[in-house]
């Protein structure tokens, strides 16, 4: 029987399916303790969840332009709030 951390381990892999190359007995043990681990099943869940929250908002990097310009509008609003700090 399979143990909390060894589906923690292959989660990535068990939501894969076929394609992350988990033989079917793993697949299989993986199931059966996700059947009588409630914990282990939020688990899964929150992981696919996540999964799913970041496929639909595709998060892009910020470009150094934007970071220049919010660091300049920090730096102008701590100006405003500290005026002798500097």
């Amino acid at each position: 029987m399979l143990q909390c951390k060894d589906v923690t381990e292959e989660t990535s892999n068990y939501i894969a399916g076929v394609e992350g190359g988990l033989p079917l007995s793993k697949r299989i043990a993986l199931f059966m303790h996700l059947v009588i681990c409630r914990c282990c099943r939020n688990y899964v869940q929150q992981f696919r969840q996540t999964i799913d929250t970041v496929t639909v908002a595709k998060p892009q990097e910020m470009d150094a332009t934007d970071r220049q310009a919010l660091a300049k509008k920090l730096h102008a609003m701590c100006d405003k709030t500290n005026p002798g700090d500097h």
